[in-house]
């Protein structure tokens, strides 16, 4: 495993936080009725627009973690690490979808039917990241025991899995290329999260088992890589600001940047040390954020204060940065007096 993979889970949450920050602060401009100036939203939506790289680069990491962990183990020894693993994604995502529930009722007057709530655990409301991680938790083992043996195979079946989701989900953009009995093999509540990231896990499972080779080939031609990754990062911000419209570019430039990353050293990452300790606490900031963001812009209206968030750059660096910090300060505080194992059912 990299030295420098911890900082980059700490850097894939900030983008995460970032990315929550502005489109909330947007949104909630947008239902007052404030006026954002223009300029505003072209650096905001720029700045959001790099959040595309966060849930890639989670699942990427959390499948190396797992191959680091299944090192010299065989199939049934590695289907031994899948309970405490599942145990510790399950449970504070279940504690944490029912506080965002209780804080949607009580600040927003929105409730669902007991069966409606059920639902939403299913599908990862607010979380859609949460069930495919499960999914892929489930499946890793079987993933580690075949590219051992042909990870080519292994890429080349999630690669054309996800190509057929997303064709088969955007029929605005490529027409209805596709029949309708062919739904049969989307896959029910992930079939969106494969659309986006399907790719990333099985392709995190396979650099861990040849990180070498991986660093090897990407480190020949590093300088490309970048180069063609900020011209689609480039092309994913004009269409975000609707001067191109190229929607899948999305989808496709978290796999270059990700590339990218592999080659760098931790001494070249600014901050480590503290990306690291936010990388700690990652899944928890994950489950965590929505709700603190959305309690600020509540109560930053509800005392009358909701002409500032015309000013939105300003409103989103106290709101990321009260994100980032007040659930890590908690986080941290839980972990030294109730301990390791209460930290891991709240946090994972």
């Amino acid at each position: 495993m990299s030295r420098h993979f911890p900082a980059l889970r700490g850097i894939a949450i900030l983008l995460v936080i970032i990315n929550h920050s502005v489109t909330l602060g947007l949104q909630f401009a947008r239902n007052q009725e404030i006026t954002v100036p223009p300029w505003q939203k072209f650096i905001l939506i720029s700045i959001k627009e790099l959040g595309i790289f966060a849930v890639p680069l989670f699942l990427f990491l959390a499948a190396s973690y797992f191959v680091y962990a299944a090192q010299g183990k065989n199939l049934k020894s590695m289907f031994r690490l899948i309970p405490n693993n599942l145990m510790y994604i399950a449970l504070p995502y279940l504690i944490w979808s029912l506080f965002y529930y209780i804080l949607e009722y009580v600040l927003f007057n929105k409730q669902q039917t007991v069966i409606g709530y059920a639902k939403s655990l299913i599908v990862g409301y607010p979380n859609n990241f949460v069930p495919l991680l499960f999914f892929f938790t489930l499946l890793a083992p079987f993933l580690i025991w075949i590219s051992r043996k042909a990870a080519w195979l292994v890429f080349l079946l999630f690669l054309s899995y996800q190509s057929f989701l997303v064709v088969l989900l955007r029929p605005d953009i490529f027409g209805e290329v596709i029949p309708n009995w062919a739904n049969v093999f989307a896959l029910p509540i992930i079939r969106l999260p494969i659309a986006l990231w399907g790719i990333f896990y099985p392709l995190g499972i396979i650099y861990g088992l040849n990180s070498e080779a991986f660093k090897k080939q990407i480190g020949k031609s590093p300088t490309f890589v970048f180069v063609i990754t900020l011209l689609m990062l480039g092309l994913a911000i004009s269409t975000q600001l609707g001067f191109t419209n190229l929607p899948i570019i999305e989808i496709i430039t978290p796999l270059f940047g990700l590339l990218g990353l592999l080659v760098i050293n931790r001494d070249q990452i600014p901050f480590a040390r503290f990306f690291e300790r936010l990388g700690k606490r990652s899944y928890g900031l994950y489950l965590i954020n929505l709700m603190i963001i959305n309690i600020l812009y509540f109560l930053l209206i509800a005392i009358g204060f909701k002409q500032i968030l015309s000013f939105q750059i300003l409103i989103v660096i106290v709101v990321g940065a009260i994100t980032l910090f007040l659930p890590l300060l908690f986080m941290e505080g839980v972990e030294k007096k109730a301990g390791r194992l209460s930290y891991r059912v709240l946090f994972g």
